[in-house]
């Protein structure tokens, strides 16, 4: 049995923590100054990793809605550092959550409820917004911007010329800037993809500002 399954039937047995995530220090700089590309040389994230941002949820709310449950109350090394994601438990999510400002983080590794529609479409109705990105491993990466219960954003990095979403037109600056709608090819999905979210939430989720922080390690049923 691997740890993080350990650790849920110590949860499910009424034994879940009970502190709460930090979140009080200032945002960092959104700047283009700011190195967005470390996901690729992190040892921890090898596997692929998917970073969510939730407007105008905090984390135990956010647990709640989720039909989550609480696990403890980690750092940073303790989400991503075993490197297992989710093996073990096919039927659950594991999730760190932490907060900044009127921002609730999401961190999985080697996850993919930040993409999930049906799990993450309806947190963002009633004026909310989730903006996800799936990325690592090798792979393409998923950017999705969920807003007011309904998808306003799907590009695929492998292929955004086929990016959809209601919202689409509205963002195609953004993107461009973030150099994802580049008619040459994106080079580095994932500085590009934390550059737009950085742009647009004016959280840079830089491996300094994740790593500084403490998470409420969850699980969430798979739907």
């Amino acid at each position: 049995m691997n740890r993080r399954s350990a650790l849920l039937l110590i949860a499910l047995s009424g034994l879940s923590g009970c502190g709460s995530p930090g979140f009080a220090e200032p945002l960092p700089s959104a700047g283009p100054e700011v190195d967005y590309g470390w996901p690729a040389r992190s040892a921890d994230l090898t596997h692929g990793f998917c970073f969510t941002l939730v407007r105008g949820i905090k984390p135990y709310a956010l647990i709640e809605r989720l039909g989550g449950d609480e696990l403890e109350r980690v750092e940073w090394y303790r989400v991503v550092g075993p490197g297992d994601g989710e093996t073990g438990d096919p039927k659950r999510f594991f999730i760190g959550i932490a907060s900044a400002g009127d921002w609730s983080i999401l961190v999985e590794d080697n996850g993919s409820l930040g993409v999930t529609s049906q799990i993450v479409e309806p947190l963002s109705a009633d004026g909310g917004e989730i903006v996800s990105y799936r990325g690592g491993g090798g792979g393409p990466g998923r950017l999705m911007v969920f807003r007011d219960g309904n998808l306003a954003l799907d590009l695929d990095t492998a292929a955004p010329e086929r990016a959809g979403g209601g919202g689409l037109d509205e963002f195609r600056s953004e993107l461009t800037t973030a150099g994802l709608l580049d008619a040459r090819g994106v080079t580095d999905p994932t500085g590009a993809a934390l550059g737009f979210m950085a742009r647009h939430t004016g959280i840079a989720l830089t491996a300094a500002f994740l790593r500084d922080r403490t998470y409420l390690l969850v699980t969430v049923p798979k739907p």
